[in-house]
Formats: C-alpha cells, sequence, structure tokens
C-alpha cells in the first residue's frame, strides 16, 4: 500500500472521528457555517486564496507522486505534491481532505472535471482544467484542528507571504513556530433572503426559516423522473448566510404562468429537459419544471443588482436527485451543486422513463 493510499484512509479516519466526536452533524456544520461566515470571499478572491495557497504548499512537500497519468498539453505524466504525513494537516496550506494533495485540492474546488494540463510555475508543476467552476471553494484556517475551539486566521490581505494572522488587515501575525489548520473549505450563497423555500408546512422566505431554524425541507425523493416527480420531507443538514452586505448579479426568469424565479446568475435550476443549468444560460422559450412535473415556459429574463446578503440551503442527504428543492414553485438545486465538482452539471438529472439505476447518485 502506498503512502498516499495510507494518508487517504487515515484522513477519512480522521474526518470520521471528528465528526463522531461532534454532539451532531447539525450542531458541527453550524459551527464551519459560522467559520465560513467569518471570511467570505467572491469567485475571484476565492481563486486568488486557491493560488495562495497552492503556492505556499508546495516549497514544503513531503512526497512526490508520479500518477501514470498523462497531461492533457503533452506536458508529461501528473505530478503530485504531498503536503504532510500529519493525521490533523497541523501547517497544511491544502487541508486533509484530499489526502493531502496539492495539485488535485487545488484544480477540483475551482473546476469542473476534464482534462488537466501541467505547467512548470517558480520550480514546481502545477494543474489546471479549462472549465472554471461558477463558485469555487477555498481554504479558511484556524489554529487548531478541532474547529469547535479554533481561532480564526486569515492570510495577509495582499497575499504577500505565507504568514497567517488573527486579523483581517494582516497587522497581527500567528507567532513563528505555532501551529495552523485548514478549518473548513467555503462556498458563496445563492438566494435573495425574500425567496420561497418549500417546506413540510408550506412556503416560507429562506431567511424567515433560517432564522427559525426550521428542520426539514421538501426535496425530490432519489426514485423521482419527470414523469413521476415524487417530493418528500427531508433534513435540513445546513442554512448559509453571507456575513457582509455585497452587490451580486441577480437574474429574474418570468414566466408564462405569472411566476418569478430570482437567483443569482449561477445558480443551478433544472430546465424543460431535465438538465442541470446555469440560471443565467436560460432563454425566453425555454422551460422550468415545476414540482408536479408541468412545465412553465420562461416569457422574459431580467438581469438586475441585489444589495445585500444572499442565504443558501441544503438537505443533509448527498445523492443529486433529492438534492432538488423546491424555489418559487420551480425545481432548483441546493448548495450541494455548488460544493463539489460538480460533473453532473449540463448532464441530464431526470429522465422520462429513464430506468432508476442509470440516474446520477441513484444506486440500484
Amino acid at each position: 500500500m502506498s503512502i498516499q493510499t495510507v494518508i487517504r484512509h487515515l484522513s477519512a479516519l480522521t474526518f470520521a472521528v471528528a465528526t463522531l466526536g461532534a454532539a451532531s452533524v447539525a450542531q458541527a456544520e453550524l459551527v464551519l457555517q459560522a467559520c465560513c461566515a467569518h471570511d467570505p470571499l467572491r469567485p475571484d478572491e476565492a481563486r486568488k486564496r486557491l493560488e495562495w495557497a497552492r503556492a505556499c504548499g508546495v516549497p514544503n512537500h513531503v512526497e512526490v507522486i508520479d500518477t501514470a497519468l498523462p497531461s492533457a498539453n503533452g506536458a508529461g505524466n501528473l505530478v503530485e505534491y504531498i503536503e504532510t504525513f500529519d493525521l490533523w494537516g497541523k501547517n497544511a496550506y491544502s487541508g486533509i481532505s484530499n489526502g493531502n494533495e496539492i495539485n488535485d485540492t487545488f484544480v477540483r474546488n475551482q473546476y469542473y472535471n476534464g482534462a488537466t494540463s501541467q505547467f512548470i510555475v517558480n520550480g514546481f508543476k502545477k494543474w489546471t482544467r479549462t472549465n472554471l467552476l461558477p463558485r469555487p471553494a477555498y481554504p479558511t484556517f484556524g489554529n487548531a484542528a478541532d474547529v469547535n475551539t479554533a481561532k480564526p486566521l486569515f492570510p495577509h490581505p495582499t497575499l504577500a507571504d505565507c504568514r497567517l494572522y488573527f486579523d483581517k488587515n494582516g497587522q497581527h501575525p500567528l507567532p513563528v513556530g505555532d501551529s495552523f489548520y485548514v478549518n473548513a473549505y467555503c462556498i458563496s450563497t445563492c438566494y435573495t433572503p425574500d425567496q420561497k423555500v418549500l417546506f413540510p408546512d408550506g412556503e416560507k422566505p429562506i431567511l424567515d426559516a433560517m432564522n427559525e431554524l426550521v428542520p426539514k425541507m421538501m426535496t425530490l425523493s432519489t426514485g423521482s423522473t419527470l414523469e413521476s416527480p415524487e417530493l418528500v420531507p427531508n433534513e435540513v443538514y445546513s442554512y448559509t448566510r453571507e456575513l457582509h452586505d455585497g452587490t451580486h448579479v441577480i437574474f429574474v426568469l418570468k414566466t408564462a404562468s405569472g411566476g418569478e424565479l430570482r437567483v443569482t446568475d449561477k445558480h443551478p435550476v433544472i430546465d424543460g429537459r431535465g438538465k442541470v443549468v446555469e440560471a443565467r444560460s436560460l432563454k425566453v422559450g425555454n422551460k422550468l419544471i415545476r414540482p408536479d412535473g408541468s412545465f412553465d415556459p420562461i416569457v422574459s429574463v431580467e438581469k438586475t443588482l441585489h444589495r445585500g446578503k444572499l442565504y443558501n440551503i441544503r438537505p443533509v442527504t448527498e445523492d443529486r436527485v433529492s438534492n432538488v428543492l423546491v424555489t418559487q414553485g420551480y425545481l432548483v438545486g441546493s448548495s450541494h451543486y455548488q460544493n463539489e465538482d460538480v460533473d453532473y452539471m449540463n448532464r441530464v438529472l431526470l429522465g422520462r422513463a429513464i430506468p432508476k439505476v442509470v440516474l446520477p447518485g441513484i444506486r440500484p
């Protein structure tokens, strides 16, 4: 067994132990969301954070691995760097969630799956791909492995060095010799506060639901198809909210029935073909889907700006179909679709008369 495989297993074990040690999944997630709320970044800032973490991590790598996979640009085999052997990811800029692999962590948090090219930057081999995720995930740091007790740490605002600071202005650095850890990977949010999400007791604005900590939401069942959609109660895994007000691009989709859906330009929406698409790609004549499976043609698409905080919600389930929820009367994707390498984006999610076993995320 290679050291890389050992690290993967130990990392998974570490995560499991940490999860079991928390009072509950919901409580652990609330702490993580609070952690991200202290360190909110725009997509462009998130990409810079990922670049900074990669550049700071590779000079101190502990192992180089030839993956035996050819790079898409003909630059030899893809080379991976292992950042640390520490079980808790001490002093690792990439964290332990992916076996301490620096290059893979760098690409999977900001690109869709696809061909991977390799270039030499500052003496180290760096991976890159073509298609960027609309909302990259980025690392946020603390001075302890346990997010419950860690004090937040931040890179210098100019990203001028690899030190971490107790303040966002870069005035109070972590003392030399002290340890730091990746406490979470954070993601942007999507809904304006007035948008209504369907819960077991009916529709409710997402901000109200978050303030009340409504424990269950309505999502599609894992066996749903376009011919036979089924809504079921699903446990809420997390609510997210930005800490600071910002200016966001919002797409307003109005339909023939008089309905209206207001989401960010990159929010995942299920279109009339049963595909997950970004809201900004929808045009007049495309169709939204109601929870009963009927279609509602889009009659106008308007782009506007929203000044304020954005919100999001995610169910506890992991498969793709049950991460489809109802917002303003239409099927849309949860934040789950933005928190991973979404290789299902722009692929069929629900199909007419398609066996359940071939639907993404559904196992026989």
